[in-house]
């Protein structure tokens, strides 16, 4: 029987339980509650009240009572015991609470790792400091000419020829910390980037400068979330832009269908800002027309 659950029968404080094990009578607050504990101790545990409070007067004590009582030797004081199960004890229900603490943290870990990704694919990147041409746009000339006519025309025969089409190729040039450079070659207008994201969302913004966004601040920008690509159709005659990423790793991009590898050397995760210069495929034409002599 613990001393807890021997308090609770007697409803005696536990440091007089503990001066009755040790005699340790003068710490008790006189005779009489001595008295008084010592019976409901002896009842508590099984033994004569009256007896034991007998023997604490000096009355003597009964020559059978050393026989009739088996002593036990411990290696350690009751206390001692008390207060080693009462650690083993305080341990085991502290376990679970200990084990919620361990999945809270983990769960407190994940939550702040999800929110920095978040944040690094919020639309705060500043716009990129690099060189970018302004598109320019071209008016067709007209040619008017004259013949003199004549009472007698043959019809006239125009031949027109182009090259085949040749898929659009890009390619990494370089890359210098968070900024890389890539070209696009054979693009045919109007050049239209494709977006998609992978396992996690990402901020994506376009830089051109043109007369719509008074050469500041983005052609493009929006957060695209997985299993939603999106596309934008760049403005004919242009021929620098640049691609902000937020969280770069989630992030596949296209230029007319072809893929565009931004990191093939794996240099790291977060945001990128690229560089991409684009060359327009050249279609050839000849007319050729027959006239009479």
């Amino acid at each position: 029987m613990s001393l807890d659950e021997l308090q609770q029968i007697t409803k005696t404080q536990k440091r007089y339980l503990i001066a009755i094990e040790e005699n340790d009578f003068d710490s008790m607050p006189g005779t009489f509650y001595v008295r008084a504990f010592i019976r409901q101790y002896a009842n508590a545990v099984g033994l004569d009240g009256n007896e034991l409070v007998d023997i604490y007067d000096g009355k003597g004590e009964p020559e059978d009572i050393e026989s009739a009582i088996q002593y036990e030797t411990l290696d350690e004081s009751r206390t001692q015991m008390y207060d080693e199960n009462s650690q083993k004890k305080r341990f085991m229900s502290s376990l679970p609470a200990i084990v919620f603490s361990l999945i809270g943290l983990a769960i407190a870990i994940v939550v702040f790792y999800i929110t920095w990704q978040d944040r690094q694919s919020s639309p705060m990147i500043q716009a990129p400091a690099s060189e970018v041409i302004r598109e320019s746009s071209t008016e067709p000339s007209s040619e008017s000419s004259s013949q003199p006519s004549s009472s007698t025309t043959e019809p006239s025969t125009t031949t027109t020829s182009s090259a085949p089409q040749v898929p659009t190729e890009v390619k990494f040039e370089s890359e210098s910390g968070t900024t890389v450079n890539m070209s696009a070659t054979n693009v045919v207008a109007p050049a239209k980037l494709e977006f998609s994201a992978v396992t996690g969302p990402c901020w994506v913004g376009v830089y051109i400068a043109t007369a719509a966004n008074s050469d500041n601040g983005y052609f493009y920008q929006k957060t695209i979330q997985p299993g939603d690509p999106q596309s934008v159709e760049i403005p004919a005659g242009t021929t620098q832009i640049v691609i902000s990423l937020g969280a770069s790793e989630y992030m596949e991009f296209k230029v007319n269908g072809q893929n565009a590898g931004f990191n093939p050397n794996n240099t790291g995760i977060g945001p990128r800002n690229i560089n991409m210069s684009l060359a327009y495929t050249q279609t050839e034409q000849t007319e050729q027309t027959q006239q009479p002599q």
